[in-house]
């Protein structure tokens, strides 16, 4: 219902834009990053950003390199779409 009403607003002319975050591990729940975000294809911009202060995150092996290839996978998927991108401090790997 929430896509689908912005996707409305989206389609009257109105700057939409989707916030994915916080993004959990899959050791918190598995999900397909690819098909957010063909869900929110029509959206202006999408902001990324990884779950912080969760001790599950920090239980998942790798959990820097996850959420640096999972912005990359949105930041590909934006630049291919022509979609405005912010990827928040913290997400990608130092």
């Amino acid at each position: 219902e929430r896509i689908a009403a912005l996707k409305c607003l989206h389609d009257t002319g109105l700057k939409t834009w989707v916030s994915i975050e916080p993004y959990p591990t899959p050791n918190i729940i598995k999900q397909n990053l690819t098909e957010i975000l063909e869900a929110v294809s029509f959206a202006d911009k999408i902001v990324f950003g990884r779950l912080n202060y969760s001790p599950l995150v920090k239980a998942f092996t790798h959990a820097d390199d996850f959420y640096s290839n999972q912005a990359e996978v949105v930041a590909d998927f934006c630049r291919s779409n022509k979609i405005g991108i912010h990827i928040k401090n913290g997400t990608l790997k130092n």
